[in-house]
């Protein structure tokens, strides 16, 4: 059996795109990162996620979705006002959203990484206010969902990615390795 270690319905619908029946079972850890690289922090909590959930038969598969801006890594908003700073900080420059992805089963496990490269649109304040309200992005890591159409210009790499789960990168590892096991 496969497991997605989230709740996210984000993650749930992407996956469905490659992977037809699965189970979730949302990882309940500390996502307190230990490593100061982004592309370390989001393999590493991909990988807590999934050694979380894995039970030593089924499949898991776990991914942490991060927003990097200059070298900082931006997270969930805690509170209107920290969104609206993330917003405005973001507003009519690029960042890069990195997933980390951990997949586990009894013949080992795979942690890998996947960037993409955004462009927010410029946006006026009011506009970035009038996002918040409507949409209330404060699960989201920098305080926005692609997905929501609203917020940006420009992507370079994987939509998929920047919503949550490398599905091109996902297909081809499963295409390689799980089946073939």
């Amino acid at each position: 059996m496969i497991i997605l270690a989230s709740a996210s319905p984000r993650r749930q619908e992407l996956l469905k795109k490659i992977i037809k029946e699965f189970s979730v079972v949302a990882a309940n850890v500390d996502e307190t990162p230990t490593r100061t690289c982004p592309k370390e922090i989001a393999k590493e909590l991909a990988e807590r996620k999934a050694l979380c959930v894995f039970n030593g038969n089924d499949t898991v598969i776990a991914s942490d979705t991060i927003v990097v801006f200059k070298k900082k890594v931006l997270g969930k908003p805690q509170n209107r006002n920290d969104a609206l700073n993330t917003l405005s900080t973001l507003n009519g420059k690029w960042h890069k959203v990195i997933t980390g992805v951990c997949i586990v089963n009894l013949y080992g496990k795979t942690v890998f990484s996947v960037q993409s490269k955004v462009k927010f649109k410029k946006m006026s304040t009011e506009q970035i206010e009038r996002y918040i309200d409507d949409f209330k992005p404060y699960d989201k890591a920098g305080s926005y969902g692609i997905q929501d159409g609203v917020c940006v210009d420009k992507i370079v790499g994987s939509y998929d990615n920047i919503m949550g789960l490398p599905t091109e990168k996902l297909s081809k590892y499963f295409k390689e390795k799980i089946w073939h096991n």
